[in-house]
């Protein structure tokens, strides 16, 4: 019995070090405490991020399916500008863990600056141009002119607050790199709290606030991605220790604003593979009709919830990976990431069985729309045997990311959505008219021809050879 409190008095002790952020060298000592120390306050911080997007789609379902579509289309559009973002984070926590692990605080911080004037000017860009053409975008997408016309002050409102969404993502992983997992997590807790608080002010009003409907939850993401933003400049100008930022961290330095550019670059198209498959997706699915499209979106939207906990579990082994190679430990990164992964895989496996049993009572949370419940359904029951792949795929691409291999994984995407999903989604759910069933068969196909690549290229090593 003494044993039995003893071993929950450490593993609360450890928990409560992982919340608190306290450690953030992960070169030396158990490869299985430094995987828990990453992996609760990365999870964390992705959990509080499909939470943002669940409360958004609990208040907006009440809103109507044309509701739903419209949020639907315009967060596919962002998410093409998201993998920007993506993309200089990749980029800052490869460099700024790899130094990290040299320990090179000094340099860290100059790399965090170089990532941050980028994020800046690109966000600004981005927001002006997609605010100015956000009628054809939502035309694009496939709405059709009565949503484009419904959509247009959400979009808009939306689309002004990518700069905020670029920043949050790009700073969190900066902190990532740092080894300071928490702040990434205590980022998200605060922007959830504000979204959901102001979600259901907004949205529905609330004494002398009047009831602004779809426009209220436009509003409420934006200041809760705003105050997030501003949380996180504070915390890294006068709290964060493993990167130093002094004058001279300050200055333009175009050797590292190269390499940054030429792995964001890799990391961008790498996320804009996905981002803009699932846009194309969207286009296709949109032609079987706006209930079979909105069951997708209902679907899409849980399956964030349930697996972004894991890509913070695979964040974690990407931290893990770049900090051992700066400190010349490979074995110690491999090690790492195939532990991480065999603990990812029962984590999503458990979240799969939840989906095969409950898939339908979960969907009807969302909607009371009966062929969007269906369709919904049945795309939850086809990905959850996706699952089981998905522990290994999502830890070893980003492992590989952070060794610097970011090319790799975006040809790796590539293979996934160019070569296999779209053109079998197309076949199956068009051409050979099996609707959105064939169109369901063909991702579950994508994510196993994923899943057994990744294994393949990890396992040949050549990614402990690269230099960055």
């Amino acid at each position: 019995m003494n044993a039995v409190l003893f071993r929950a008095r450490s593993i609360f002790n450890l928990l409560k070090h992982a919340i608190a952020g306290t450690e953030k060298d992960f070169t030396s000592g158990s490869v299985n405490r430094a995987t828990f120390l990453l992996s609760v306050p990365t999870m964390l911080e992705l959990a509080m991020e499909s939470l943002f997007v669940m409360v958004d789609l609990l208040f907006v379902s009440s809103l109507g399916e044309r509701a739903i579509t419209i949020v639907g289309i315009t967060n596919s559009v962002i998410i093409i500008f998201h993998s920007v973002a993506m993309g200089l984070s990749i980029a800052a926590t490869a460099i700024i863990s790899r130094r990290v692990g040299e320990k090179k605080p000094q340099t860290a911080g100059l790399a965090a600056m170089q990532a941050i004037y980028l994020g800046i000017v690109l966000s600004v860009l981005f927001s002006v141009l997609a605010m100015c053409f956000n009628k054809g975008i939502l035309q694009l997408a496939g709405a059709s002119p009565s949503l484009v016309v419904e959509g247009d002050l959400f979009s808009r409102i939306m689309f002004g607050c990518i700069i905020f969404v670029v920043m949050r993502v790009l700073l969190n992983g900066v902190f990532r790199g740092a080894g300071n997992a928490a702040m990434a997590m205590r980022t998200l807790m605060l922007s959830n709290a504000v979204n959901a608080v102001l979600c259901a002010v907004l949205i529905f009003g609330a004494g002398p606030i009047p009831a602004f409907g779809l426009l209220g939850a436009a509003m409420a993401t934006g200041i809760a991605n705003c105050i997030g933003v501003g949380y996180q400049c504070w915390y890294f100008a006068t709290q964060e220790k493993r990167i130093v930022i002094g004058k001279k961290q300050l200055m333009l330095v175009p050797d590292i604003i190269k390499r940054l550019l030429k792995l964001a670059a890799s990391g961008t198209v790498q996320y804009l593979v996905p981002s803009s498959s699932r846009f194309l997706m969207i286009i296709i699915v949109a032609k079987l009709g706006e209930s079979v499209l909105a069951g997708y979106i209902v679907a899409n939207r849980i399956i964030m919830f349930t697996v972004l906990p894991a890509w913070g579990i695979a964040n974690a082994a990407g931290v893990l990976t770049g900090q051992n190679l700066g400190a010349g430990q490979p074995e110690r990164a491999e090690q790492s990431v195939w532990k991480t992964g065999t603990f990812n895989m029962f984590f999503l496996g458990a979240i799969a069985l939840v989906l095969l049993l409950a898939g339908e009572n979960i969907v009807h949370l969302f909607t009371r729309e009966t062929i969007v419940a269906q369709n919904a359904a049945l795309y939850l029951r086809y990905m959850a045997i996706a699952y089981f792949f998905f522990g290994y795929t999502m830890v070893i691409s980003r492992s590989l990311n952070a060794a610097g291999s970011v090319h790799v994984v975006t040809l790796l995407y590539v293979l996934m959505f160019y070569v296999t999903q779209l053109p079998l989604a197309y076949l199956l759910g068009l051409h050979y008219s099996w609707g959105a069933q064939g169109i369901f068969i063909a991702i579950l196909a994508s994510e196993l021809v994923l899943a057994a690549a990744c294994i393949t290229v990890f396992k040949r090593g050549n990614w402990k050879k690269v230099k960055i």
